[in-house]
C-alpha cells in the first residue's frame, strides 16, 4: 500500500473512532477497540475535577481508560476492587482473583508499570506486538509527559522493562 493511502486510512480509522465519542466499538487498530472512550470530551477537566467513573476509578486517568478498554473489547472488569485500583496494584489485584500476571506481553492485555509514575504507577492496554520484544500500548495520562496529562495517547515499539502483564480473558 502506498505511504499515502496508508497514512489515509489511518487518519480515517483515527476520525471515525473520535467521532464516535462513546460507541464501545467506534474505531478498532489491529482488531482491538481503543477509541471512543466515554469521557474523551470531558478530559482534561474531569481528571482535574476527580471525576469517579463507573468502575470506581478517575476519569481520564490510565486505570480508568484501561478498566473502559477491557469491557469495549468485551473483558472482564469483576475483578476490580473498588477503592484498590492504583495502577501499581493492578497486578497484586488480578493474581488475588485467579487472572495471570506475566512477564511477557499479549494483545488484549493490561501493561502495568507499578514502579512508574510513584506513588500511583500506571497502567496501559496492550495494542500490538512486534518481533523485537516490544509492543503497542493505548494510554491515559501518560506519565513523564505534562503535555499528556489527562489525554490519550499510543505508543508504539515500548520496552518491557518495569512491565508486567494483566491477561484478562473474555467475560462469560
Amino acid at each position: 500500500m502506498p505511504a499515502g493511502r496508508l497514512l489515509f486510512s489511518l487518519a480515517l480509522v483515527v476520525s471515525l473512532g473520535v467521532c464516535a465519542g462513546a460507541g464501545e466499538a467506534a474505531a478498532k487498530l489491529g482488531g482491538v477497540v481503543i477509541h471512543g472512550y466515554p469521557y474523551a470530551p470531558r478530559c482534561p477537566a474531569a481528571g482535574k475535577q476527580e471525576l469517579v467513573d463507573r468502575w470506581g476509578m478517575y476519569a481520564c486517568n490510565c486505570t480508568s481508560y484501561v478498566a473502559w478498554a477491557l469491557h469495549a473489547n468485551r473483558q472482564r472488569t469483576d475483578w476490580f476492587v473498588r477503592g484498590s485500583m492504583d495502577a501499581w496494584n493492578w497486578p497484586n489485584v488480578a493474581r488475588r482473583k485467579g487472572l495471570r500476571v506475566a512477564s511477557t506481553p499479549r494483545v488484549g492485555a493490561v501493561a502495568a508499570w507499578p514502579k512508574l509514575a510513584r506513588p500511583f504507577g500506571h497502567v496501559a492496554y496492550v495494542t500490538g506486538l512486534h518481533d523485537d520484544g516490544t509492543f503497542d500500548v493505548a494510554e491515559y495520562n501518560r506519565p513523564g509527559d505534562r503535555s499528556h496529562r489527562f489525554r490519550f495517547d499510543i505508543r508504539t515499539h515500548v520496552e518491557r522493562e518495569g512491565a508486567s502483564f494483566v491477561d484478562v480473558p473474555e467475560r462469560g
